[in-house]
């Protein structure tokens, strides 16, 4: 069964792929959706690193308050995962609606950062 740090590699994997993106049309959905699994996979190894299941969602909402009712100070990432929670779904399928440029990869790729360093100062 895969163990905690399985979780933060994956989760570190995704967001060295999403730095890698050029930056074109095509690929900032994909990229920006890679932050939002950086996130889902730090949370979800906080809970591997307390012996707990994992809930099965992907909404980072959700994980979180999990999360807060286990450590009450994940409740500093609140901000960070409501603003990356929309591109686990927006960035993933088709959608006119749903449009993001440069700029919000940027931010998005250092808001899952901060999730990624805040679950690893945690279990490690």
């Amino acid at each position: 069964m895969p163990g905690f740090k399985d979780w933060l590699r994956k989760a570190s994997g995704d967001l060295k792929l999403a730095m890698k993106s050029p930056g074109n049309d095509e690929t900032l959905d994909s990229a920006i959706y890679l932050t939002h699994q950086c996130a889902e996979k730090s949370l979800k190894a906080f809970f591997v690193s307390k012996g707990m299941v994992i809930p099965r969602v992907h909404d980072l909402i959700v994980l979180l308050n999990h999360c807060v009712k286990l450590d009450k100070e994940f409740v500093l990432l609140q901000k960070a995962c409501i603003s990356l929670d929309s591109y686990g779904i927006n960035a993933r399928y088709p959608n006119d609606a749903f449009r993001v440029n440069q700029n919000d990869l940027i931010v998005a790729i250092d808001t899952a950062h901060q999730v990624l360093s805040f679950v690893s100062q945690k279990v490690l």
